[in-house]
């Protein structure tokens, strides 16, 4: 995974767990890469269990107007669609 432009650092203090301290010494020479790999994953994790759950609760009304809407938007996309071949064809 490719790292997104350097920003200005904060130096922090953090405590962690010994063992898992010696393991990202044993899969990295730069802790503070690894801190920072792991933050983005975890941001990202969140997101996507914030997303998960938003889908997950929706309402059935919520989903049968959000079908009815993609039904309709589909129809007029491909009508227009139409429309523009037809009168490229001219």
């Amino acid at each position: 995974m490719s790292s997104p432009p350097s920003s200005p650092k904060q130096r922090i203090t953090v405590s962690i767990d010994m063992s898992l301290l010696q393991e990202v010494d044993r899969f990295s020479n730069n802790r503070s890469a690894a801190v920072e790999e792991a933050l983005r994953l975890w941001r990202k994790q969140q997101i996507e269990n914030q997303l998960r759950s938003f889908y997950e609760n929706r309402s059935q009304r919520d989903i049968e107007e959000e079908s009815l809407w993609a039904d309709q938007t589909q129809e007029t996309a491909m009508m227009a669609w139409e429309e523009s071949d037809t009168s490229l064809e001219k």
